[in-house]
């Protein structure tokens, strides 16, 4: 095809058509150039599917992440709802009139004596998605918005844990070391027998006691302001994978 214009070339410049020969040389320049833009626009077209295509998979794998993460807080709001119920059981059994006859036996069991536990939730397509900057791609700035919105939504959770635990922490496992009779908590250890001391838990310590009864009411604000960022959490979660579940119109 390039011989065939070039011969054509050659044979108008030969018959002396020099007027033809450049308006010739012009609409050739002019299909080379409309040949170019067409082969750049099939290439930005090849490109835009790769990258929606790469960007519709990390929106996938990310939608995977934050499904995993909602079971996880679905499963922490009911341990920690169960928590402020049993701590709340616990401030009422140690005040009603019938705590003045509790043994030391019946004493342990009326308490909630465990760590705050903490929701590990995972972030690691989000790092990825952000490191690679995909997330550049995505044209709806309300997603983009409320998926870059995750880690801030995070930390508020973590710090509310912490708040949680420092009551566990600060407040109720030293009072429990000092009047609770922690070293018989347990009959055996990794197989290891754990012999019975003659300590008991010092009853005044918890009954009708309002300093430990003010420990329980402080763990319980904890833990709720905790429960309350955790359902929090669950909710904008939630309404970030719907968007992208429209977004990638499933």
């Amino acid at each position: 095809m390039i011989k065939f214009f070039r011969h054509f070339r050659k044979s108008l410049l030969r018959k002396n058509k020099i007027g033809k020969y450049f308006k010739y040389a012009i609409g050739e320049i002019v299909l080379v150039v409309i040949g170019i833009l067409i082969a750049l626009g099939i290439n930005n077209w090849n490109e835009s599917i790769k990258i929606n295509k790469k960007t519709n998979n990390y929106l996938k794998a990310l939608n995977t992440e934050i499904e995993t993460n909602i079971n996880v807080l679905e499963e922490h709001i009911s341990i920690v709802h169960r928590d402020i119920e049993e701590s709340a059981k616990t401030r009422k059994l140690l005040n009603i009139s019938e705590a003045k006859f509790y043994n030391d036996s019946v004493l342990k069991y009326s308490m909630i004596s465990r760590p705050i536990y903490k929701a590990n939730l995972v972030k690691s397509t989000f790092n990825d998605l952000i490191n690679s900057g995909i997330l550049e791609n995505i044209d709806d700035l309300k997603l983009k918005n409320n998926i870059l919105s995750i880690p801030s939504s995070i930390d508020i959770l973590n710090e509310n844990y912490l708040n949680a635990r420092d009551s566990w922490i600060n407040y109720q496992l030293p009072y429990l070391m000092k009047y609770a009779d922690v070293s018989n908590n347990w009959d055996s250890l990794s197989g290891i027998k754990i012999e019975k001391l003659p300590f008991k838990r010092i009853k005044k310590a918890f009954i009708y006691n309002s300093e430990y009864a003010n420990i329980l009411a402080l763990r319980m604000r904890m833990v709720n302001n905790y429960e309350e960022t955790l359902i929090e959490l669950r909710e904008n979660l939630s309404s970030i994978s719907k968007n992208i579940k429209l977004f990638l119109k499933e």
